[in-house]
């Protein structure tokens, strides 16, 4: 049987494998605009059988998650802006991640 995207287990290993690929790549890049493009071929370097669609997806739960936060600059050229979470600490998201 073929474990689609609405698996909850397919989508927690996914989001293990790639949350902490991408809160690495929002250490290194905070303050800074990016492309989606960036964060995607960063993750597909560590992760090469990560879909496509998911660095956008765990990126946008992050936020929602309130560990990283970031604007849209330009949609159209998938441009963002990392910006700095308040009082962030490796130690809260050690625990964060789980």
């Amino acid at each position: 049987m073929n474990k689609g995207n609405d698996d909850p287990e397919e989508r927690a290993r996914v989001y293990s494998k790639i949350a902490p690929l991408i809160m690495a790549f929002y250490r290194a890049n905070s303050g800074r605009t990016f492309h989606a493009e960036e964060l995607q071929r960063y993750v597909l370097a560590y992760a090469p059988d990560t879909a496509p669609a998911s660095p956008d997806r765990i990126l946008r739960l992050l936020r929602e998650q309130g560990k990283l936060d970031y604007v849209v600059l330009d949609r159209r050229a998938s441009l963002y802006l990392f910006k700095a979470v308040p009082n962030w600490r490796k130690e809260d998201e050690d625990a964060r991640m789980g």
